[in-house]
């Protein structure tokens, strides 16, 4: 049995806020509305999973229910609740004005309450859109820059994040600040490095090449010392992915994504208009 590992206290604290309080359940699928007496469930169901976006808040009920197995009526599915789960954080987002987004100290630089533009987000969490980039602005040494980052849940459980280098880009090439990029993303969307396969392309010179990165991970868990392999069909099809041409976007604007997914993607109630 997996060890239970109990989330930090800012984890702990950002997903009770981000709720609300709120079972995801009771709010969705039975209309109530009110804060209700409840638990942190796993949304893997492994104790030993503590990271924010394996948390949901869920009433005594729904927690007792999701981790139940039932031998003929359908249980709660984690893709279900999780859903249920980002569809309640977005709606509260949507309402919260930016100023009350919480400044931290800068993972990438050490530099406290230092305030970047990358702190706030341009639009909902990552784990809220399907088949789709977003850019994303990061600080850097010398300056700051803007790329544009997918991330894909692999079947074996790591999360995919592709780096993409965009036309226009005003600071710091990905490539040259990798790790800062890769702490910045971790930390903005609450991912466990230890679990990130991190990919990188241009799409202005050399569409087609991608590297993968690796990183050491120093004693305050932040990527350090990156390390580049180019990727090929061999290591593209261990990921069940592989790469587009380019990148397009859509007739309203939106990124379209570079990689295709040999995997049931995007699971449809992840589509959630962000319009």
């Amino acid at each position: 049995m997996a060890k239970r590992r109990r989330p930090t206290e800012q984890i702990e604290h950002d997903v009770l806020v981000a709720c609300r309080r709120r079972c995801c359940l009771c709010y969705f699928l039975e209309n109530d509305r009110r804060p209700r007496k409840g638990q942190l469930a796993h949304l893997d169901q492994n104790p030993s999973h503590s990271d924010a976006e394996n948390l949901v808040y869920l009433c005594f009920d729904h927690h007792d229910e999701y981790d139940s197995t039932t031998r003929q009526a359908k249980g709660l599915t984690q893709r279900e609740v999780r859903t249920w789960r980002d569809r309640l954080v977005a709606e509260f987002a949507a309402q919260a004005p930016t100023s009350d987004v919480p400044f931290a100290e800068d993972v990438a630089t050490g530099v406290a309450e230092k305030r970047h533009s990358w702190r706030h987000a341009w639009r909902f969490p990552m784990w809220l859109t399907a088949d789709q980039p977003e850019l994303f602005a990061y600080s850097a040494p010398a300056a700051d820059g803007i790329c544009a980052i997918e991330r894909i849940d692999l079947p074996d459980g790591r999360i995919a994040i592709s780096c993409i280098q965009v036309p226009g880009n005003p600071g710091n090439s990905i490539t040259n600040c990798a790790e800062y990029v890769c702490a910045q993303v971790c930390e903005r969307f609450e991912l466990d490095v230890t679990r990130l396969v991190w990919l990188e392309n241009y799409e202005f010179f050399d569409k087609s090449e991608w590297k993968q990165v690796a990183f050491t991970i120093d004693d305050k868990g932040l990527p350090q010392d990156p390390a580049w392999t180019i990727m090929t069909a061999e290591s593209w099809a261990a990921l069940s992915l592989s790469p587009k041409a380019r990148l397009t976007s859509t007739g309203g604007g939106d990124l379209r994504s570079k990689l295709k997914k040999h995997f049931p993607w995007p699971p449809s109630e992840l589509i959630l208009g962000l319009d």
